[in-house]
């Protein structure tokens, strides 16, 4: 009976591709959706924009780098000037994202000032990314399970923690349009209008590249997915000729309206350089050669793809191959050694705690039992083949390095959808109003991974956090309070030593000068500001005269302190944190922060 009723569903997918009218009900019920989650997130964030504290250090540095352009700075200048002066830090975003910030910062700044512009952009931004995404994977639900289907997709993609935590307020780096990006690419590939699919798929994919090349493998796979369907259908040939088209296109024109000149045609293996573009302009242009005609067998088609991967992957035998090695070949080995190796994002899932292994694994697994099912009803569906490859990559990939949990949940969300509209048609057939009730909020819990993530978070048995570490961490968070940092302007300018994740606030928000921030790029600067940390008085006097500080600073107890305390019990910021400043070091009254504050005088 449930293979029936399912397959029924099936016959009548032409009613799914079929285009629907612009806002039409269930345009306005997503909207609906979108706002009662907006003002659910803005609550929630209410004390954090109160103080106008960013989340996280990218966030601070990407209004800086706004600020920094609407104020005149060049639009290939990337440098941030403030950090690491004299000659500053190579900061290699993309202006991309600065343009939403930008369109909302420039009018609003003279009726309510630069600050409260710059707080309405942050907060206004991230949640229109939010909606962007909702969207996207609703017409993907839309489009590849049922039109009704949609309200699973967005209600699960609400759940989605990792997903939301680069959509909430506040989050304005650059990884909730790198989401959108993705979901997009999906949505055009599985389009049922070929043509359109192709060019929205090769828009994102090249938009992604534009923004950054993290979501590399990501794309990478989508394109071969692409290639493997115009092998197994013919007609697809269109889809895939219309994708390499739009993607040669937007790679080339990403290339000049956003790479520096310096960095357009060189091998940088971080940002959109001639490394990824040219193998992805080679292919591109044999997949239009190729698709000029039909070609009539699989095996030729095969052939031909095969002839013009192995033209693509030419450029990879030179300076570019270095690229897919080791992406972060050009960060210090210092640097590498003392700082990268710690970042928690980058290693793998498996070495993170039992509790959060499981819990980023929960979303994925029921997106793949999803499109499993999906596959098992309807037989070879192309659109639900390329779902369940990119979830089970997304999740494999996740394993491999933790920064990737985000888009395995977010290409998760389709077959978590598809399960549960499967199941709630059958709930929805019982003739008991409780099995129809309280089945779908039980349902509702399970496929969007919160009862699991209960479940498992009840089992890990976890005890109620320290006394003393809440307290820790409250004052560590009031450090980076904007009102805070800004009471720091009392003291004259000068370039000053701060933890390295505090510093991008410290200058967003102070008229001070910074050594390091978390960027890879400075690795020699990263590495001086942890050994001048954890040094002796020898040690980190040199590292300060040589990087022209003039003042030092601490505030809290962050978790940057404890690598510092591991190396060097009694280095520089150990014995400050405990009130013993060496004789070089004079201390400058400060008021109204916690920011504690010395002159270098030695």
């Amino acid at each position: 009976m449930y293979r029936a009723e399912v397959h029924h569903e099936s016959i009548d997918l032409p009613a799914v591709a079929a285009p629907t009218r612009p806002f039409s009900r269930w345009w306005w019920w997503l909207i609906a959706l979108w706002v009662a989650a907006s003002i659910w997130m803005v609550w929630r964030e209410r004390a954090t924009i109160a103080v106008g504290a960013l989340p996280d250090t990218d966030d601070n540095m990407r209004l800086l780098q706004v600020r920094d352009w609407l104020a005149g700075q060049g639009w290939f200048d990337l440098r941030q000037y403030r950090l690491d002066p004299p000659l500053g830090a190579d900061i290699h975003w993309s202006r991309l994202v600065d343009l939403p910030l930008a369109a909302i910062i420039r009018p609003l700044a003279p009726l309510i000032g630069q600050n409260g512009a710059e707080l309405t952009a942050a907060v206004i931004v991230p949640l229109m990314t939010l909606l962007a995404a909702m969207a996207v994977a609703a017409l993907i639900a839309r489009r590849t399970i049922s039109p009704g289907a949609w309200g699973w997709a967005a209600l699960i993609l609400l759940f989605a923690g990792p997903v939301t935590a680069m959509l909430s307020p506040l989050r304005i780096d650059h990884h909730g349009w790198q989401i959108v990006a993705l979901l997009a690419m999906v949505g055009g590939m599985v389009a049922p209008e070929r043509r359109i699919g192709g060019v929205v798929a090769g828009i994102a994919i090249a938009a992604s590249l534009a923004i950054g090349v993290e979501m590399l493998p990501f794309l990478l796979l989508g394109m071969g997915l692409a290639a493997l369907g115009w092998i197994a259908e013919p007609a697809e040939r269109v889809r895939l000729r219309a994708l390499a088209l739009a993607l040669a296109a937007g790679v080339g024109a990403a290339l000049f309206l956003f790479i520096p000149p310096a960095a357009r045609f060189g091998f940088g293996c971080d940002v959109l350089s001639a490394a990824w573009a040219l193998p992805i302009l080679i292919g591109c242009a044999g997949i239009g050669v190729a698709t000029l005609r039909p070609i009539g067998t699989p095996v030729r088609r095969a052939m031909a793809l095969g002839l013009i991967g192995v033209a693509a992957a030419l450029p990879l035998l030179g300076p570019a191959g270095a690229c897919l090695i080791d992406p972060y070949q050009a960060v210090d080995p210092e640097a590498r050694r003392l700082w990268l190796a710690m970042v928690t994002e980058a290693l793998p899932l498996y070495h993170q705690s039992t509790e959060t292994l499981l819990a980023a694994l929960m979303l994925p697994a029921i997106g793949v039992a999803g499109a499993l099912a999906m596959l098992r009803t309807r037989g070879w569906d192309r659109g639900w083949f390329i779902l369940l490859a990119l979830a089970v990559a997304a999740a494999g990939l996740m394993l491999m390095q933790t920064r990737a949990a985000v888009a395995a949940q977010a290409l998760a969300v389709p077959g978590a959808a598809a399960l549960g509209w499967m199941l709630h048609r059958r709930i929805a057939a019982s003739g008991s109003p409780l099995i129809r009730v309280f089945g779908t909020v039980a349902l509702v819990l399970i496929v969007t991974g919160l009862a699991p993530r209960l479940a498992v978070a009840w089992a890990a048995g976890d005890a109620p956090p320290d006394k003393r570490e809440a307290q820790a961490t409250k004052a560590s968070a009031a450090c980076l309070d904007a009102t805070a940092l800004a009471a720091l302007d009392a003291v004259p300018a000068g370039t000053m030593l701060a933890t390295i994740d505090a510093t991008p606030a410290l200058i967003l928000h102070s008229h001070h000068r910074g050594i390091a921030g978390p960027y890879h790029r400075n690795g020699r600067a990263i590495a001086d500001a942890m050994a001048a940390w954890s040094g002796d008085d020898a040690t980190a006097r040199a590292i300060l005269k040589r990087h022209g500080a003039t003042l030092v600073a601490v505030c809290g107890a962050p978790t940057e302190s404890g690598i510092y305390a591991r190396r060097n019990p009694a280095g520089l910021h150990a014995r400050l944190s405990a009130g013993h400043a060496p004789g070089w070091l004079a201390p400058v009254p400060v008021r109204g922060t916690p920011w504690r504050v010395w002159r270098i005088v030695g």
